[in-house]
């Protein structure tokens, strides 16, 4: 279901106009047509404009059949393999926690 309303960030638009235009790029780059990614990760060609103007309510899962289409799966992982510490707690100082005493 589509929402008129948009109840994303500025930063999450951007990403997501980014990562579309990551994939319309790689899509071209391999001469492919979005008829033709239609047919190899099964996902209907308006999603995948959609997906390729940056739409972030398409799916996560659209995404991935897109990028494992493209050959580019390979680039979440590198997301996916980051350590599990949140980036905010990556920085190496040590904060001390608050305790009651």
């Amino acid at each position: 279901m589509r929402h008129d309303q948009n109840f994303n960030s500025i930063a999450v638009q951007s990403a997501a106009q980014r990562l579309g235009e990551r994939i319309r790029t790689s899509r071209k780059a391999q001469k492919r047509s979005l008829v033709d990614l239609e047919s190899a990760c099964r996902v209907h060609r308006q999603t995948l404009a959609r997906l390729e103007r940056g739409d972030p309510g398409v799916s996560i899962g659209v995404f991935l059949s897109v990028l494992e289409a493209l050959r580019e799966l390979s680039s979440v992982e590198l997301l996916v393999n980051q350590p599990d510490t949140p980036t905010h707690l990556r920085s190496g100082v040590d904060v001390p926690l608050e305790r009651d005493f």
